[in-house]
């Protein structure tokens, strides 16, 4: 009896389950989102079709003094170590050491990081080639182009005691 009593208790508990705890409906798979609109500009943007008008004055967000153009080759150009790799603007007459020989004067040059290099006449820097030592100057052929008269080559003459104002 007791067995009975137990049996419907559960049975009443399961069906009042049911009508209490109904199931959930089956979801409906969600509608595709609404298409999207086009953000805003932002507040301090320009419109698309603005043109500004000078009217002679200058554009105030433009440098009015140019940069100076750089001399340097450009960085993707790797220079070979060495005397090589040395430019005649940055070479500096060190001394000059002379003989009753032509072909035994050589001149000491001072490159950049403090490094030094004796050249005789023939010897190639990275735009030039050694053409003459001489006691008081060093001549240069220009082996690189310059503008655009490549017919006649270019010598650059370099004092070894350039007097006051006198570009080296």
């Amino acid at each position: 009896m007791m067995y009975r009593i137990i049996v419907s208790i559960v049975v009443l508990i399961l069906g009042l389950g049911v009508v209490v705890y109904p199931q959930a409906p089956a979801q409906t798979p969600p509608a595709p989102p609404p298409p999207q609109q086009e953000e805003p500009p932002p507040v301090l943007a320009v419109p698309k079709d603005y043109r500004y008008n000078a009217q002679g004055r200058r554009d105030p967000f433009v440098n009015p003094v140019p940069k100076p153009a750089t001399t340097e080759p450009p960085a993707s150009i790797a220079r070979p170590p060495g005397l090589k790799g040395v430019l005649v603007t940055e070479a500096g007459i060190a001394g000059v050491v002379t003989s009753k020989e032509p072909t035994m004067n050589v001149v000491v040059i001072s490159a950049p990081q403090g490094r030094t290099y004796f050249a005789r006449v023939g010897d190639a820097l990275f735009d030039a080639v050694v053409k003459e030592i001489k006691l008081d100057a060093i001549t240069f052929l220009l082996t690189a182009p310059r503008g655009g008269n490549e017919a006649t080559p270019r010598e650059i003459v370099r004092k070894v005691r350039p007097t006051p104002g006198e570009n080296k």
